[in-house]
């Protein structure tokens, strides 16, 4: 059953930068977020066992598998094509305390030769 959530986008000193309102969804294993980021553009974060997926549904358009040490080739979709890129995490964590929970995902991307550090972490409060 999907609960509702309030997703907050945290800097690296724990403030935030974004609200968001979403779904929390358990399942056997781990569990789903989904949360619009602007009109039109969902995003949704799978969590099972060390394993995050995210997916973005509109430009850029991906879907990027983490799990640490365990470097992911993707498509990045575009308007004007596609980009490969590959993600190399190196922290993909998931901690739940009470109501709230927190991903810390961190990993870096590579787009041809060029190499960036991507960090992402939310903070999930559960609605009850």
């Amino acid at each position: 059953m999907k609960k509702q959530a309030k997703i907050y986008v945290l800097e690296k000193n724990d403030d935030y930068s974004a609200i968001f309102s979403g779904t929390v969804e358990d399942t056997s294993t781990g569990y789903y977020i989904e949360y619009e980021e602007e009109e039109g553009t969902s995003c949704l974060i799978g969590f099972s066992k060390g394993i995050a997926s995210v997916t973005r549904t509109k430009d850029p358009i991906y879907t990027v598998i983490l799990e640490e040490n365990c470097p992911h080739a993707f498509d990045i979709v575009t308007p004007f094509g596609k980009i490969e890129a590959v993600a190399h995490p190196v922290t993909v964590r998931s901690r739940t305390k009470g109501n709230t929970r927190t991903i810390t995902l961190v990993y870096d991307l590579m787009l041809g030769k060029e190499k960036f550090r991507h960090e992402l972490k939310l903070k999930i409060e559960i609605e009850e």
